[in-house]
């Protein structure tokens, strides 16, 4: 494997602890969705990605494929990250698959819209397994901090919300609950927000984001970029709120990209991609299947120490896809990008809270900056 490199101020290469495994796993839980989101690369009209899965029996991930993966990834202490081109909670196993995981020993981060966890006592349930069980870290994705533009950014699928107060209303509800059954259940789940800088909240984000950690209490608010997924989608970089980062992209770039140095993407039908870049898995063949190999195997694999030797030896530009790549060259997928940052700031705020208001020292996972 390859060793770390020294540079001014920074280090590049793989990160302590990923020498053996990744740091995190990547999983697209699902591709059906019940939002339709503008901007969303999955959402009908902006790919074809979710009617290939279909079309390829991989609307949803398996669980004999996740307890699998799960597995290797208790045994290194990975975070298996539950996302992809739909909504993770209509699998209907989630719950079950999150349970499994956290016996195993991994970590689970979940990236939801919320939709799934009320105000039906069903979808409460759901919510209290799932924090019981001590999944580590929810992500809600609301893109808003008001009714209005929450009902254009993060509408249902099939059109705009026939009432948008109570739409919004009844997901900012869900995440009340979530920060109010961790207390019950004295559960170390860390509870976040994440909005995607995209021009509907211009002049907006400084109060969404006083509505979400003052009013709301979460314990942090992502402030992802925007990304148009280059030729994966018909999605138009215009669409950001900081055009300037697209404005003029260089066509070669020294710093590495540091993707393929931490984490490793697998789709439903088990198949791995380069990076998070690629969300139609067009470098899968390059890879061995997830069904057929280890992870392990697949990432102390020639290939992906193929890409990490380009990339430390400034020569990222001359491989496919990472040539073409806005995030990489507009300097989004750099090295400060900011994953263990959330962590460590969620995770501060979640001590704090749990001291304060139960008198409780909790125990959670302190990431290595």
């Amino acid at each position: 494997m390859i060793n770390q490199i020294s540079k001014p101020k920074k280090k590049y290469g793989l990160r302590s602890g990923a020498e053996q495994f990744p740091l995190m796993i990547v999983l697209s839980i699902i591709y059906p969705c019940n939002f339709g989101c503008p901007n969303c690369p999955y959402t009908d009209g902006n790919s074809e990605i979710r009617r290939f899965y279909h079309e390829h029996n991989g609307d949803r991930f398996p669980v004999t494929l996740w307890n699998k993966i799960a597995n290797e990834a208790g045994e290194f202490g990975t975070w298996m990250r539950c996302t992809g081109g739909g909504e993770p909670m209509l699998h209907p196993n989630m719950v079950e698959m999150i349970e499994y995981a956290k016996e195993k020993g991994a970590r689970v981060w979940l990236n939801t819209n919320g939709s799934m966890f009320g105000p039906m006592e069903k979808y409460r349930q759901k919510l209290e397994r799932i924090i019981r069980a001590g999944v580590d870290l929810i992500e809600f994705s609301m893109d808003a901090g008001d009714a209005e533009t929450y009902a254009i950014l993060r509408p249902p699928r099939g059109g705009p919300p026939r009432d948008p107060q109570k739409w919004w209303g009844d997901h900012v509800d869900n995440i009340r609950a979530a920060l109010r059954m961790r207390k019950e259940l004295k559960s170390p789940t860390r509870v976040v927000v994440s909005i995607i800088r995209q021009k509907e909240i211009e002049g907006k984000l400084e109060a969404a984001l006083d509505f979400w950690l003052k009013e709301i209490g979460v314990d942090d608010v992502i402030t992802r970029k925007f990304l148009s997924w280059d030729d994966n989608t018909t999605i138009q970089l215009g669409n950001a709120l900081d055009p300037h980062l697209y404005a003029s992209l260089p066509t070669e770039r020294k710093e590495p990209c540091v993707w393929p140095f931490e984490r490793l993407n697998v789709d439903t039908l088990g198949r791995i991609a380069l990076c998070g870049q690629d969300i139609s898995f067009k470098t899968a063949n390059l890879f061995p299947n997830a069904n057929e190999v280890s992870i392990k195997e697949i990432w102390q694999g020639e290939m992906f120490d193929w890409y990490r030797k380009k990339h430390l030896e400034e020569r990222g530009a001359e491989c496919w896809p990472c040539r073409g790549c806005s995030a990489w060259l507009g300097g989004i997928r750099d090295w400060d990008y900011g994953w263990l940052n959330v962590l460590k700031k969620s995770g501060d705020h979640l001590k704090q809270v749990m001291s304060r208001d139960l008198g409780l020292e909790v125990e959670i996972y302190e990431p290595k900056m």
